[in-house]
């Protein structure tokens, strides 16, 4: 009887429970969004160990203000390291990376058509009948298809 009027209180751990989860989720999604709900989450939970008595009105306030802040202040700086990083661009396009490259063929280009290896791989070539050890650059990629052009 006496149950009804009563208010559930959150611990701070509740809040970090929550981090926590909110992380688990940042690094099974793809993009960059719970990360910032997590940091909120944290703080909540830090406020709330420091203000025990610290409404859930007040709590959520909290959470809203440093998700919304963390987000305007960590976004463009994650984007700065993700630059700095060095990820190449053409990780997935292997071959876009040899584009403008200037390559040695090993094999003569006989009637427009030839093959060259590079590294661990082998790739078709196309372009004007040239002798084996000739220079060449690639001028294009087309699937696993080499377009390439003497090299001046």
């Amino acid at each position: 009887m006496g149950d009804a009027g009563q208010v559930t209180w959150i611990v701070f751990w509740h809040w970090w429970a929550l981090a926590a989860v909110l992380l688990v989720f940042e690094m099974m999604l793809p993009g960059v969004v719970f990360l910032f709900l997590a940091v909120g989450a944290a703080a909540s939970g830090l406020f709330l160990m420091v203000m025990p008595s610290l409404s859930i009105e007040l709590q959520l306030f909290v959470f809203a203000v440093v998700s919304v802040l963390s987000a305007v202040v960590l976004r463009p700086t994650l984007r700065r390291l993700q630059r700095n990083r060095g990820i190449d661009e053409n990780l997935n396009a292997r071959g876009e990376a040899l584009v403008g490259r200037t390559i040695v063929l090993d094999a003569p280009i006989l009637r427009g058509q030839g093959r060259v290896k590079l590294g661990d791989g082998s790739w078709s070539v196309t372009g004007p009948d040239m002798a084996a050890g000739s220079r060449v650059r690639v001028t294009a990629v087309q699937g696993t298809e080499l377009k390439v052009e003497p090299a001046p």
